[in-house]
């Protein structure tokens, strides 16, 4: 189709391509150190929520953060990524988990390991299971967007931009907001700093 995969496709076996990168930024762990965080999230993009929380429920890390939360939504449990972490994660103290689906499970999701209190009927609208279930002024840091509807400050509110992410290497220049990159100058944003930039997000 153009220069580089031509290039790849010469290539021979055992030949050596470097490419830049990773690029970005990460979230701000020192910023969410000692704060109480909720993460929201829905559908596929729930898979780079999963390694922020992988890591804050690390032994190595757990202490550091306060309360954490999580929302996470999907159209019907059959979308629902990771379910046994989810049934793992829900067993656990040190961590509070609020999970929605539009239709209801049937019984043999049920018999995964996950609660069958589901807030069934609500959809994958983690606004409103957050206004319903948290109460977003006692949390520190919460990530990422949905949250601005539950009057959350927007410099708390924290987005990853992944979705806009082309060649994830600075170089194609698919992914701007206004001049800013999200593969370079992202993936992670505050609210404050998107309304800062074209509504292209």
């Amino acid at each position: 189709m153009g220069k580089v995969t031509s290039h790849l496709h010469n290539m021979q076996a055992r030949t050596n391509h470097g490419c830049p990168g990773p690029h970005g930024e990460q979230l701000p762990w020192d910023v969410l150190e000692g704060k109480n965080v909720v993460i929201i999230g829905g559908g596929f993009a729930f898979t780079t929520l999963r390694s922020s929380i992988i890591y804050m429920l690390d032994p190595a890390n757990r202490g550091r953060f306060g309360d954490i939360q999580v929302v996470y939504g999907a159209r019907m449990p059959g979308l629902l990524l990771y379910k046994d972490e989810l049934a793992a994660w829900e067993q656990r103290d040190d961590i509070k988990m609020h999970i929605t689906v539009t239709e209801p499970m049937t019984p043999t999701e049920v018999q995964c390991g996950l609660r069958a209190d589901r807030h069934q009927g609500e959809g994958s609208q983690c606004g409103k299971l957050l206004r319903h279930h948290l109460r977003p002024a006692h949390h520190d840091q919460v990530h990422p967007a949905c949250a601005h509807r539950a009057r959350v400050p927007p410099e708390r509110i924290i987005s990853s931009l992944e979705m806009r992410m082309k060649c994830g290497i600075g170089i194609c220049g698919r992914c701007n907001i206004g001049t800013e990159y999200v593969c370079k100058d992202g993936p992670v944003f505050t609210l404050a700093q998107l309304s800062q930039l074209p509504n292209e997000y």
